[in-house]
Formats: C-alpha cells, structure tokens, sequence
C-alpha cells in the first residue's frame, strides 16, 4: 500500500512483486492472484483480503510454473502440451482429448492460463485453500476468465 490508503491496486501489487520478489514476477498469475483475491468490484485488494491475496500469489505462481513448464512458447497449451502436462503431473484421465475439450471452454483448440487454473483448482485445490482459491465455478462472476476468454476468441477469429 504505498500511499497508504487502505487499499492495493494491480499496479501496486505488480510494483511490490518485481522490486522484491522478482522470481514470483509472472504477469499472468499476477492477474489471477489480483482478480481472485478481490472480493469487491471496486477494482482494489482491501486490507481484509490481504491474506487470500498472499496465499493466491503463491498458489497461481505454482500454477504458472505448471503451465509455462508444458506451454511452448504463446502462452497456451495445445493437445499435445496437455497430454505431456497430464504426464508431468502424473495425473490419469479416462480420455484426454475430451478431458481437453472440457477445459477448452471456448473450443478454440488452446487452453489459456485461466482455463487452466479453473481445471487445476476444480480438480485439485488443497483443502486448506479451498476459500482463498478459485474452484472454476466463478462464484464471484468478476474474475475476469469472461473477458479473457471472449478476447482470445476474438484474436483467433481475426486470423482467419
């Protein structure tokens, strides 16, 4: 809170990160951590949500890790990359082309880093962290996976 309002923006919160804690500066856990841990549309992390905010920015860094770690180089994860990720993690899954297509919430072929938190964290939250993660059922309908999601399709459809 450096003007020491009460409150933390996503700038704020970026800010801290890469001046003191550079190796969980991922941009896109970052958003995750900031959108899940707001509990207000008011577009700031309030003292009360402090803790959630910490516990996410550790939690959706682990996930980047995962993600970054299968993800090639866009950022997304294609069939082949799920199927090496499932192998990483050590997970089973009956069909892994339709366990895919489940996650693929807008069957553009690729899964972004927020669909893939949604399906870890409905999967696989710990259960000491299932009120300060996102289980994938948006109970909060603000944390931004809408938007996200109707952008990529709106990029992938700008190609064609």
């Amino acid at each position: 809170d450096f003007n020491g309002n009460g409150v933390v923006s996503l700038a704020e919160i970026d800010k801290y990160v890469v001046e003191n804690y550079p190796l969980l500066n991922h941009k896109p856990a970052l958003m995750r951590c900031y959108k899940c841990s707001m509990e207000r549309r008011d577009e700031f992390v309030h003292r009360r949500e402090f803790k959630k905010m910490i516990l996410n920015l550790f939690y959706f860094n682990k996930l980047f890790y995962v993600f970054d770690e299968c993800d090639g180089d866009d950022r997304r994860i294609d069939l082949p990359e799920f199927k090496h990720m499932l192998h990483m993690l050590k997970a089973h899954v009956g069909d892994e082309s339709a366990e895919f297509s489940k996650i693929d919430k807008n069957g553009g072929g690729i899964i972004l880093f927020d669909e893939f938190c949604h399906y870890i964290c409905s999967k696989a939250a710990p259960p000491s962290l299932t009120d300060f993660a996102d289980d994938g059922l948006d109970r909060s309908q603000y944390d931004g996976t809408g938007q996200v999601l109707a952008m990529a399709s709106h990029q992938r459809h700008a190609h064609w």
